[in-house]
């Protein structure tokens, strides 16, 4: 089997589109556990997490033939997730999304012992806004820079980097509690 790097392989699987899907499945499968991950956490409920990667799948089947190079292939494959992840809440009409930031004075940290520091920010990082908790999984998940990171969520650099330093503050303090 010949390798690609991942250019060759989105302009391969864009040739082949929708008759050949192997290639596709080629692009695609390294990013799966990633998707999964990243959408489970931002929805908070595996089962809507696999519902939406499914979601997530088809759309890019339709829509790579259209996908220009202006931004990593991998930032434009979680700007679809975290698209999808927002018309999955819409269509449960749930109000997660916050609008002040008052959750930070209001949080309080999980007394219950924690087994080893992943779990207890796993703990804290449900309690956070989804417009933060997806910026930190954007950021430690995916490994994407602020840029890609702003671009995805429409919002500036300075805001992204800016709640990333607050919710990263307000993390270490809930921690050392």
């Amino acid at each position: 089997m010949t390798t690609f790097n991942e250019r060759q392989l989105v302009a391969l699987v864009q040739e082949n589109l929708p008759y050949d899907t192997r290639l596709f499945q080629q692009l695609i499968t390294p990013y799966l556990p990633l998707l999964k991950g990243y959408c489970a956490k931002l929805l908070n409920n595996q089962p809507d997490a696999e519902d939406v990667v499914q979601e997530i799948i088809i759309k890019i089947l339709t829509q790579l033939k259209n996908f220009k190079w202006s931004v990593s292939f991998k930032a434009w494959l979680f700007k679809i997730a975290h698209n999808e992840c927002i018309n999955k809440i819409r269509s449960r009409r749930w109000d997660t999304i916050e609008q002040n930031e008052e959750y930070l004075e209001n949080l309080v940290a999980d007394e219950s012992n924690h087994e080893d520091l992943a779990t207890a920010l796993s703990s804290l990082m449900v309690d956070l806004s989804f417009a933060d908790r997806n910026i930190m999984l954007l950021r430690y998940r995916t490994d994407l820079e602020f840029q890609e990171i702003a671009d995805i969520c429409n919002l500036k650099l300075s805001a992204v980097k800016m709640r990333h330093k607050r919710v990263i503050e307000f993390l270490k303090g809930q921690l050392k509690e």
